[in-house]
């Protein structure tokens, strides 16, 4: 049954969804009459009505084609900056695909006559990524040439002799004609980036990174140079540099799928280095665009997220990780390591299965340490001694902490190894009386009854450990021992 109250709701909505609708199409209506007016106006040259009309297009909607002619009308004003802009706001909106490659043309030309070469590079590298453009890639090419070259024609032709020789493979006489080339003209930066190759090729990365240090001074959006460079300080662990490098390349070179992957995921691991994750996550995101199955790519994504307590996340990544690889011992890691900062109990599972995948295994990471003493302190706790000194054991023996070292004594005489137990205690000594009580207890089941006492000796005036003793089955009788010897020096000190 219908109330009252229920119709009037419906209703309600009813007229709510009426008004928006009508709204919406005013608004469209609204659009559709100032683009015409404008593009009425544009074409009889009244270029201040017809800017009017475009900008009240695209306060109502995000048009693209009005900001197109926006970037006309100012073009023409020759406010070349102020083109520029709607241009790339053209670009971003609806835009008929006519307007949209003359937009992407009119911005290169505009930075190109203002000498904003960077800017230039970026706008041809977009054109080319969105739309396979191949004449903005062949016109940065063009560019790059013209500021390569020189127009010293011994110059040039000392480079080409080192063309030719370098065909055939011989390197050294290539050298000598590159390097003759740059006494010619040490503006000449084709045979300087030349023998940067050569000195990359012969494993100097010093001497690559000078020559093409040269070039990108001259050229800051020649994106190739800034790849090889990135790739040399990415390698000697320059991560600061690296970053910098990777970041002009991603900004000015063209690249096919698979290597704008890989420059990703470099950028990344050099700006998580530098501890700016931020940019290391914007990175990351993009890599996963390109190739989602990057394991590379989810793990660092799922570090970063773990160092900003972003742990719900974090567990994103990981689970798509782990169905890429269930024995990833590094996605099962960092999933234990979330679930025991949560306080989950999950970890235990996690790390137990790690220890299981990664026994005897060598050179595990360092962290890897910390969530075996964890999972080994948990089975200790449970009285699981067999699998605590297992784990324990299992630590490469520099890297065990004291702790560690008396945990696993405490394991071996719980499982009745007492005198593997001494062993492991006497190279301790330890100072907590309840492993020395310990230790004594290893010697009286031991036979070595003068150890045991003179361990109890200095134990038996605490009333804790008295009370121990005398229900242990091989300390009683030796602390009855030490009573009575204790009683009989008082009575003689008596007298």
């Amino acid at each position: 049954m219908i109330t009252m109250s229920t119709g009037r709701l419906k209703i309600k909505r009813i007229l709510c969804v009426a008004f928006l609708s009508a709204v919406l199409l005013a608004a469209a209506k609204a659009h559709a009459g100032y683009y015409e007016q404008g593009s009425r106006y544009y074409v009889y040259r009244n270029y201040a009505k017809a800017r009017e009309m475009f900008l009240k297009a695209v306060e109502v909607s995000n048009d693209g084609n009005a900001y197109y002619f926006l970037g006309e009308i100012e073009k023409n004003e020759k406010n070349f900056d102020k083109a520029v802009d709607y241009y790339q706001l053209a670009v971003k909106g609806r835009i008929n695909k006519k307007y949209f490659k003359l937009a992407y043309w009119n911005v290169i030309v505009l930075t190109e006559q203002t000498g904003n070469y960077t800017g230039m590079v970026k706008f041809c590298r977009e054109l080319y990524e969105r739309t396979g453009d191949q004449g903005a890639k062949t016109k940065v090419e063009s560019v790059i040439n013209r500021f390569l070259w020189t127009d010293n024609e011994e110059a040039r032709q000392s480079y080409n002799r080192g063309i030719e020789l370098k065909k055939i493979e011989n390197f050294d006489e290539a050298d000598s004609a590159f390097r003759e080339a740059v006494s010619r003209d040490s503006a000449f930066l084709a045979p300087r980036f030349e023998l940067g190759l050569s000195e990359l090729r012969r494993g100097r990365g010093g001497e690559a990174l000078r020559y093409f240090g040269h070039v990108v001074e001259r050229i800051p959006f020649y994106g190739e140079v800034h790849l090889l460079m990135g790739d040399i300080y990415f390698q000697r662990e320059a991560y600061r540099d690296a970053a910098f490098h990777f970041e002009r390349a991603i900004e000015t070179s063209f690249l096919d799928k698979n290597s704008r992957y890989l420059v990703f995921i470099k950028g990344a691991t050099a700006q998580y280095n530098t501890r700016n994750y931020e940019k290391a996550r914007e990175y990351l995101t993009s890599a996963l665009k390109l190739n989602p199955a990057s394991r590379e790519a989810l793990l660092m994504l799922s570090a970063i997220n773990i160092g900003d307590e972003k742990y719900s996340e974090a567990l994103v990544s990981l689970e798509k990780a782990h169905a890429l690889d269930p024995d990833d011992t590094e996605v099962i890691f960092q999933t234990g390591s979330i679930h025991y900062r949560m306080g989950d109990p999950r970890h235990i599972r996690e790390f137990d299965r790690l220890f299981d995948l990664c026994e005897g295994e060598s050179d595990l990471p360092a962290k890897y340490n910390r969530a075996f003493e964890i999972l080994a302190r948990h089975h200790f706790k449970a009285k699981n001694y067999t699998r605590s000194e297992k784990i324990l054991s299992a630590l490469p023996d520099g890297s065990r902490t004291y702790e560690q070292n008396l945990m696993r004594a405490r394991a071996s005489y719980q499982l009745g190894d007492y005198e593997e137990a001494i062993r492991r205690f006497e190279r301790l000594s330890p100072g907590n009386d309840d492993d020395r009580y310990i230790l004594c207890q290893a010697y009286a089941r031991t036979g070595h009854t003068e150890r045991a006492r003179g361990i109890l000796t200095g134990l038996a005036s605490n009333e804790i450990y008295r009370s121990r003793a005398r229900r242990d089955p091989f300390l009683s009788r030796l602390l009855a021992q030490i009573e009575e010897e204790a009683k009989a020096k008082s009575g003689d000190t008596a007298n």
